[in-house]
């Protein structure tokens, strides 16, 4: 199976970031972002470390992405699709797919032995197009943290 990245959120660890802050802060989303410029890309990896951890996998919702999958059959995508309910897909003919999904589905996908076939060529497209390393390295990388 192949995927191709059509559009990602922009810059999706800082989103994921001022998700994260702002559940538990009275700060504009303006001040949070400045917060988080200040402390950086390792404050960054703090929180999406914890919230991996913590399982608080909500605040990922905000990352989302769409992509061009080709070589996979209907009744494949179809049984995806039953399983994870967050995943919008268009069939295009033939094996191939117009797929909507954020990234908490993305690492439920990831961690299932069934959701894992379509998670790997996602990821390893994020890698190749060099969109959210961070959060790559730490959901589906070296740090990855256990699921």
């Amino acid at each position: 199976m192949k995927a191709s990245l059509i559009w990602s959120s922009p810059r999706p660890e800082m989103t994921i970031a001022v998700a994260m802050r702002r559940c538990y802060s009275t700060k504009t989303i303006e001040e949070i972002e400045v917060e988080l410029e200040k402390k950086g890309p390792e404050y960054w990896r703090f929180l999406l470390t914890k919230c991996l951890q913590d399982k608080s996998l909500d605040v990922l919702e905000h990352f989302t992405m769409s992509l061009l999958l080709e070589g996979m059959a209907e009744p494949e995508m179809s049984a995806v699709l039953r399983r994870f309910q967050f995943i919008r897909a268009a069939d295009l003919g033939g094996s191939g797919w117009l797929v909507s999904v954020n990234a908490r589905t993305l690492v439920e996908l990831w961690r299932d032995r069934g959701g894992r076939p379509l998670a790997e060529p996602i990821v390893a497209e994020l890698r190749r197009q060099n969109v959210s390393p961070l959060f790559n390295d730490l959901a589906f990388g070296e740090g990855a943290v256990a699921g």
